[in-house]
């Protein structure tokens, strides 16, 4: 049996709400923005750009620590990781979200020790600074850092892909798993495009299928997510 890695997106997936479009709807200005980048009137950066600017002086690192640590977690996500664990899956969390308020919540639930691929905030003298630690000219997905990336980096080229999402930044990459949960958008997008994946409502969902399969030892590699990984190895 190859090896097993596992995937996991952060807002609305770990968390219960996502926090990247939480945390300017409470504090900042979320509209136009929003529509203008999915209307393509505004690039990625460019609209995280717009949401950080809109952000008043006294939401800064700290407020934004302390408002992250209050945000709920899947019920099942630790139980989640420690399956993981137990099991030696390598678990990583990959996000388009900012590490700002993704630490503090893994930090809150004493997760700290995942690996997490994300994008960086950092505010200095009255400005944000924002970086894409996996931006890439090579892939023309929606996303400011390529969670594809994520899973080159990671992986050997014959590993085993899991991907967990729920939203449009993971369109892209589910497209590289060997198996993937989805919900909302990211299930509605698996089901148009005829990708086979498994619903899930909580990782308690994601654990009972995960337990069967391994217990099986049924891993079929998904022939597309291979070919296209090996292709996106080539061009990386």
């Amino acid at each position: 049996m190859n090896d097993v890695y596992i995937f996991t997106d952060f807002d609305g997936t770990i968390t219960l709400e996502d926090l990247g479009d939480k945390l300017f709807v409470d504090f900042g200005q979320f509209e136009p923005y929003h529509s203008e980048l999915l209307s393509h009137r505004l690039n990625i950066r460019q609209y995280w750009e717009h949401l950080f600017a809109s952000l008043p002086d006294h939401v800064g690192e700290q407020f934004i620590n302390g408002w992250a640590v209050a945000q709920q977690v899947d019920m099942y996500f630790k139980e989640f990781v420690e399956f993981c664990r137990g099991n030696g899956l390598p678990l990583s969390v990959v996000s388009d979200g900012f590490d700002i308020y993704i630490d503090p919540v893994l930090s809150n639930i004493n997760q700290s020790e995942l690996k997490v691929y994300c994008n960086k905030a950092k505010r200095q003298a009255g400005k944000w600074q924002l970086t894409y630690p996996l931006a890439t000219e090579s892939c023309g997905c929606l996303v400011a850092s390529c969670k594809r990336n994520a899973i080159l980096k990671d992986v050997p080229t014959d590993a085993f892909v899991i991907y967990i999402g729920d939203g449009y930044s993971d369109f892209c990459v589910a497209q590289y798993a060997d198996i993937v949960f989805a919900k909302k958008s990211l299930a509605r997008y698996c089901f148009e495009q005829k990708m086979p994946h498994h619903n899930w409502r909580s990782f308690f969902d994601i654990l009972s299928v995960l337990r069967k399969i391994l217990h099986s030892k049924l891993l079929r590699p998904r022939h597309q997510a291979r070919l296209r990984r090996m292709d996106a190895f080539k061009c990386e």
